[in-house]
């Protein structure tokens, strides 16, 4: 999938390739990793896709760390503070690391005050040092979103985008088919999550 995304859309007037590192054992993602030299990585959550061939929750804790800890020491690493898996883990490089969460108040950029509707999700934004409070309006739902928004605003101010221009691109982002789709038929809504799922989606998603 990666080398298909290189040579099909990368080209000389391409600033950013993002790039999406699944794995079905330790040791995959190290080898995109060296392939792909990234000098950014985004943990959103270790949960217990693929336990069958991973073999152990740790053994995935250590594969997706794998991203963080291939990157460069000017790279960035966003975690994800309410994730224990994250939090406990001993980082092997020295890479500037931002964490993102919505329950654990330390983290740098901290999700507050969520609320759900047919529109979608609002909520605020708090940046570790600043006093503001920022909103942001998705038509996502489920705190996962959330965390994926947070992750790409977390980024985004690395990049030195301004919170307007965040908040836009927020505003813009459409939900994947039959994850968590909000779908309007007649006078009812419908939340079309049909895609498949693990355990901790499935849970999200009764939860929403």
């Amino acid at each position: 999938g990666l080398i298909r995304s290189i040579n099909e859309y990368l080209d000389k007037f391409s600033d950013v390739f993002i790039a999406e590192m699944g794995a079905f054992r330790k040791g995959e993602i190290k080898e995109l990793c060296d392939l792909i030299k990234p000098e950014y990585g985004v943990l959103t959550t270790i949960g217990v896709a693929h336990l069958e061939t991973f073999g152990s929750r740790e053994n995935i804790q250590q594969g997706k760390f794998e991203l963080i800890e291939s990157l460069p020491e000017h790279g960035v690493g966003i975690l994800n503070m309410d994730d224990p898996y994250q939090v406990s883990y001993k980082l092997k490089n020295k890479c500037k690391i931002v964490w993102i969460g919505i329950e654990n108040k330390k983290s740098d950029v901290l999700a507050q005050n969520i609320k759900s509707s047919h529109r979608g999700t609002e909520f605020d934004v708090v940046f570790k040092g600043d006093k503001e409070k920022y909103h942001f309006e998705t038509k996502l739902l489920g705190n996962a979103n959330i965390y994926n928004i947070l992750a790409g605003i977390a980024l985004g101010r690395e990049f030195g985008l301004k919170i307007s221009e965040l908040q836009a691109g927020v505003r813009k982002v459409l939900p994947v088919e039959h994850r968590l789709e909000l779908k309007k038929m007649g006078d009812i809504f419908i939340i079309d999550d049909a895609y498949n799922s693990n355990p901790v989606g499935s849970k999200m998603v009764l939860e929403v």
